[in-house]
Formats: C-alpha cells, structure tokens, sequence
C-alpha cells in the first residue's frame, strides 16, 4: 500500500500537459469562448478566455483544451495550490492590471471555485 496522503496524481497543472502554445500571457479583455476565433494551437489566456489549467492538478491529459474548450478545473488544486481561486485571481493579475479587464470576470467565485469552494480560504471566513 501506498503511504498515507500520497496521489497517483503527476505534481504538474494541466497546462504542462496542453499542446497549446504559451506566447505573451497579456490581455486586454476577456473574452468567452463563442467570442473568440481560435486558431486550435494558441493557449486560451493568449486568447483572453479564462482557463483554469494554470491552477489545476494535471492528470487528465488536457482534456478539455485538446477538446478546444478552456478547462474548468474538475480536478482539483493543483499540487502546490491550497487555494484554486486564489491561485486563479492570482494569474489574472499576471496577465493584466486593468480593473477593468478583471471585472469583465463576470462570475468570479462560480468560475473560479466551481469544484473547490467547499475548501477554499473564503469559506472558511465565512464560516468564522
């Protein structure tokens, strides 16, 4: 048996897994995905569609991306994330400073927390 706490899981975000291409990681808006023309080779945050493969754990061989949609970020944190939407908020104000780029993000908590609310340090404010 494997010891207590281990992951068969890889210790990588989805986007190490993606065959998309990586280029300036800035953006002036966001957009959604129907907005888009996607060319099927340039990362969706190039493209300026939110994509929670920087802060989700690899193991699903990029699914969604290759299926041309961004991922959503079903498998959990990634392995040096105690936060997803944390650690998502964070990318995107790595790719853009402009307050209004970032409220462009419609749904914040439902994009960002879809599948990890229940452990997420806001929860846990608001419980206290």
């Amino acid at each position: 048996m494997p010891p207590k706490g281990s992951s068969f899981l890889p210790e990588k975000s989805v986007c190490d897994e993606c065959s998309r291409e990586k280029k300036s990681r800035k953006i002036n808006e966001i957009k959604r995905i129907y907005e888009i023309k996607d060319d099927f080779k340039t990362c969706f945050w190039d493209l300026g569609v939110v994509c929670m493969g920087p802060a989700t754990r690899a193991g699903c061989e990029a699914q969604c991306p290759s299926a041309n949609m961004p991922c959503t970020g079903c498998n959990g944190p990634g392995p040096k994330v105690s936060d997803q939407g944390a650690s998502m908020i964070s990318a995107l104000a790595s790719v853009t400073t402009d307050p209004k780029v970032i409220k462009e993000v419609l749904d914040p908590i439902g994009t960002f927390y879809k599948f990890s609310f229940a452990n997420s340090i806001m929860r846990r404010k608001i419980k206290k």
